[in-house]
């Protein structure tokens, strides 16, 4: 309940680094100075000179907690112990203490209570050296020892809210683009439910189509009628798996395009396009070709796509290949270009690298994207496991 109270206060709960270090301070400045006394720099009055080095390490103590007391509480102790009669100049130890106070009065404190701090401990110093008699050299040196740890405990607390400021705004651009990034998936998710839904639609329109041919053959034709309950089966089949990947994805309100959807042949014409466009890309087939559920057909093509268009974007008319290898457990597109390396593009993905992951998981694929290691250019290799189709 105390540490909870402290917190509504403002204040850090006790027993943390900061503390300890205040206390490492203020031991070996007032140790430093016990010890200095116990040697015979103080002759006379030694009890005054005791009790002030005391409480000048217990506001050294204490100093980020109360910034605005300990520099004051230091040199009224100094100020004490001058109209004592112990010598202002006789103990080293009361030089770090007055630095290290100064300095915690600006650093920790609020700049207009700390400026009104540096005005009260300027006059304490002054109040000092008229007690001890010193000169009007030891008063300027008394205000050098002051303003100077003062004046840099002000640019370190001006630094520090800089950089504070700076990791702020840099954690706000940093959430503005995840937030980006997440509304493309967004956007791309929707996308697909899109097309998926016209696959399954399409499908099922097939099923029906099949099925009354299958009814009316079955009294005239029972081989084709069994032929055509087979196509129904297929047809099913490949529908129930599109229907697997469409469910849990939310389609956006909008009006999508009526158009055919495309299939793996017309990879050759997203490649006879990038060539139209000025950028010398070809299309390379290997394996064995097999036919692919649509839905995983489409995402191939939609991957080429935006792979081609990433190219054209970053790399202008640089030169491309696309390969599409049939593999016995898998197939596997890859999409290379020759244009300038874009280390960044890896660790800072953009929307087509963003709606490209989303296309290959959504049929349990792995994308891998990242610079090309034998030349310049950028290498976009996604595979998908058959089985999992």
């Amino acid at each position: 309940m105390h540490t909870e109270r402290m917190r509504i206060r403002g204040r850090r709960p006790l027993g943390t680094d900061a503390d300890r270090e205040d206390l490492l301070i203020a031991g070996l400045v007032g140790g430093g100075g016990i010890l200095e006394i116990a040697l015979g720099a103080v002759t006379e009055h030694r009890a005054a000179a005791l009790l002030a080095m005391g409480g000048m390490a217990v506001a050294l103590a204490v100093r980020r907690r109360f910034p605005l007391s300990a520099a004051p509480v230091v040199l009224i102790l100094l100020v004490g112990q001058s109209v004592a009669g112990v010598d202002a100049n006789a103990q080293v130890m009361t030089l770090p203490a007055i630095i290290v106070a100064s300095y915690s009065m600006s650093r920790h404190a609020r700049p207009r209570p700390s400026l009104v701090g540096l005005g009260a401990s300027l006059g304490l110093v002054a109040a000092a050296i008229v007690a001890d008699g010193s000169s009007l050299a030891d008063l300027g040196f008394g205000w050098l020892l002051v303003g100077a740890p003062w004046t840099a405990g002000h640019a370190v607390r001006r630094h520090a809210a800089a950089a504070a400021a700076s990791d702020a705004e840099a954690r706000q651009v940093a959430a503005a683009a995840r937030e980006r990034v997440a509304r493309a998936a967004d956007e791309e998710r929707a996308r697909i439910a899109r097309e998926l839904h016209d696959i399954v639609s399409h499908g099922l329109t097939a099923m029906v189509v099949q099925a009354t041919a299958a009814e009316q053959l079955v009294g005239t034709d029972p081989d084709g009628a069994a032929a055509a309950m087979r196509q129904v089966q297929a047809t099913g089949r490949e529908a129930m798996d599109d229907m697997k990947h469409l469910l849990g994805l939310l389609r956006a309100p909008e009006h999508p395009s009526r158009d055919p959807q495309p299939a793996l042949d017309d990879l050759t014409h997203l490649v006879e396009a990038a060539r139209a466009a000025g950028s010398e890309t070809r299309l390379e087939v290997t394996g064995e070709p097999r036919p692919l559920p649509r839905g995983l057909a489409l995402s191939i093509y939609r991957i080429a796509q935006e792979a081609l268009t990433n190219v054209r974007k970053h790399a202008g008319n640089a030169a491309a290949e696309v390969h599409l290898r049939f593999q016995p457990a898998s197939v596997c597109l890859e999409v290379l270009d020759q244009g300038p390396r874009r280390p960044d593009a890896a660790t800072v993905p953009g929307y087509g690298l963003t709606g490209i992951r989303e296309r290959a998981e959504l049929y349990g694929g792995r994308m891998e994207a990242a610079p090309r290691t034998d030349v310049d250019g950028w290498r976009v290799r996604v595979e998908f496991p058959l089985a999992a189709t």
